[in-house]
Parts: C-alpha cells; structure tokens; sequence
C-alpha cells in the first residue's frame, strides 16, 4: 500500500482529463513526481486503456538543490530518499510509468513524445515554471490539455504565478483557458 508524507496533492481538480478514460495509447507528462501519488493518481483514473502511459520527470534530490531560487525550506520532505518512496509507492502501476529523473529543463528537449496531456507542478520558481511550460508545450498535442499547479501559492520569485501570467498572455493565440482558480488549465487549439 502506498504511503505519503504529504498530500498536496488534490484530485478532485481534474474532471478534464475524464475524456481519456478507457482509451488506449494516451501519454501523459508529469514534471514533478514527488512521491507518485499524482502518477498513481492519473494512472489508475485515466490512463486505463490499453498502451496508455505517464512519464514522470523529477530529480529526487534534495529541493535546495533542484530549485533554481534554492529553495531550502522542502529539503526534509524533499531529497534523495524520495526517489525510493515514489519507486514502492508507484510499484502497482510500474508497467504504466516512464521515469525520467532529472532536472526538467534537461530532459523536456529530449522527449520523442507527443502527450495529451501535460502536468506542471515541479520547481515552482518563476524561471523554472517558464520553461517547464514553453518546453512541454512543443510537445503538447494539439487539443491537448496542460495544467499548472499552485498557481495562487505566494513566495515571490518562488512563486509560479508570474510565469503562467506571463505563458497565458504571451501563448493566447494558441490556447484556450479553461479555468483559472489555484490551479490553471489550458487546452493548445494550435501549433507555431
């Protein structure tokens, strides 16, 4: 059984991803895995059907170290040791979940393929989230939906709003925002 020293996260966000159920070869993209219960999450509701799959990107190192702002404050819930929580906790739904460990800034230009849908919840500062969003919306499918986590979360610099304020505006000729509250979602109607 699976075991989290946190729950961030909250699944009741995520009627939009209902249109996947039972489907077969839908890819999903996470970039920020923490300790898989999202990836279990979206496995058991949504990647259900034949050849469907998520691929989880996270560094599972200490978060001062993965944090482009340096970010201390996680380092005893977020470290080196969360790779091997995320790894039993994740063990159920292994034959579903492509780990790429690593910073997402490294891994996002390497990705062969095309997602469905896109989850953004890892460095939250404002340079991280940025990229994380331009990098994974060249491989978003058209139609497809991106959300960001946290939006309303206030650190300053730490903070992923300024960056997903900046992404919506400067990407609105692509998207189509489908909801706005703590966390943002978007679907790409077009490509460049």
């Amino acid at each position: 059984m699976a075991t989290y020293s946190c729950s961030w996260f909250n699944p009741t966000n995520f009627e939009l991803l209902k249109q996947f159920e039972e489907k077969e070869n839908i890819n999903f993209l996470e970039i920020g895995s923490f300790e898989g219960m999202s990836a279990n999450f979206f496995v058991d509701h949504y990647l259900t059907g034949k050849n469907s799959f998520i691929t989880c990107i996270d560094p599972w190192i200490k978060y001062s170290e993965s944090t482009i702002t340096k970010m201390a404050e996680w380092d005893d819930v977020i470290n080196e040791t969360t790779f091997e929580i995320f790894t039993k906790n994740t063990l159920p739904n292994k034959d579903k979940i492509i780990v790429k460990r690593g910073l997402s800034s490294d891994i996002l230009p390497t990705l062969e393929r095309i997602y469905h849908f896109v989850y953004i919840d890892g460095d939250h500062s404002e340079k991280a989230v940025w990229l994380d969003a331009v990098l994974s919306f060249k491989v978003l499918l058209v139609g497809g939906i991106m959300i960001f986590d946290d939006y309303t979360w206030n650190e300053g610099d730490k903070s992923p709003k300024n960056a997903i304020d900046k992404f919506l505006c400067e990407y609105k000729d692509y998207i189509r925002i489908l909801h706005i509250g703590y966390q943002v979602a978007l679907e790409k109607v077009s490509t460049f």
